[in-house]
């Protein structure tokens, strides 16, 4: 797999350009002037292109699963099709997989993947031996981590709840104030497989009538390429916090806090609306 701290080039949905623009042209000020070319992607249906992209598992080979989410059924015109990736074809080969994963829902270093257990209840047709075969041979034999669905989360992805540091250390949402049993429960998860775990502020606010809950709170959905990580503010007290722990967990990266309060009330911070990869 290709880490977010091995890749070198970010993507956007052209759409995050045309409906937030100056949400779009600060953070492309930011990712290119610490020498990171930012590029856009066209033809698609929303902003969040970290879902419908390929997942890349090496320097010039992607996967680009089934992106047919439950949580857009009724939605489908939000749907971006595999048209796309005409537009990659010069970042290397791209093989299909039958899965309907969504990429926002894996999480990888080197040699470990993590994936919440929604991934089961999406592809129903599959038994579970038979998920897990697929992504060791998709993942070739990367060790795959199954952690538990945040509750009441109908987006399930794993990247609002766990990042990776390096391939030893991950940072989580601190439950201690939220959901502590279900923070015990990922904890565990990621204890079995001898990860560190250290924890950053989480206060989610939970006050909405849309059916996708807004990622307001949440700092682990940050954006990292390469030595720079952008964290998400909110305009909250966490804000400063989060940007604390991760320069003291990730002293040699560049920390930056860039609002994104925008998106974050559509229901994603900085990673959900990016596409890192190595090129």
């Amino acid at each position: 797999m290709i880490p977010d701290w091995e890749t070198n080039c970010v993507y956007f949905s052209w759409l995050l350009a045309r409906r937030y623009p100056a949400l779009c042209g600060r953070a492309r000020r930011v990712i290119e002037d610490h020498g990171v070319p930012v590029r856009f992607l066209k033809r698609t249906a929303d902003v969040w292109i970290r879902d419908y992209a390929p997942v890349q598992v090496a320097k010039t080979r992607f996967v680009k699963f089934r992106y047919a989410p439950d949580y857009l059924r009724g939605y489908e015109h939000l749907v971006t099709n595999d048209v796309i990736c005409g537009q990659l074809q010069g970042l290397g080969k791209i093989n299909s997989s039958d899965l309907v994963v969504d990429g926002g829902n894996v999480v990888a270093a080197r040699t470990k993947v993590i994936l919440t257990g929604k991934l089961f209840r999406e592809n129903p047709k599959w038994k579970r031996a038979e998920v897990r075969k697929h992504f060791q041979e998709t993942f070739h034999n990367r060790t795959c981590i199954i952690i538990p669905t945040e509750p009441l989360d109908p987006i399930g992805h794993s990247d609002g709840l766990v990042r990776f540091l390096d391939d030893n250390r991950v940072v989580v949402n601190d439950y201690s104030k939220v959901d502590p049993r279900y923070g015990r429960r990922l904890e565990r998860a990621l204890a079995k497989h001898g990860l560190q775990i250290n924890k950053l502020p989480y206060r989610p606010d939970k006050r909405s009538r849309r059916r996708i809950p807004p990622a307001t709170g949440n700092y682990v959905n940050f954006l990292r390429v390469g030595n720079l990580v952008v964290v998400p503010a909110h305009g909250l007290p966490g804000d400063d916090e989060a940007v604390q722990v991760l320069r003291r967990l990730l002293p040699a990266a560049t920390v930056v806090s860039l609002d994104c309060k925008e998106i974050a009330r559509e229901g994603g911070c900085w990673n959900c609306v990016s596409w890192t990869v190595k090129v």
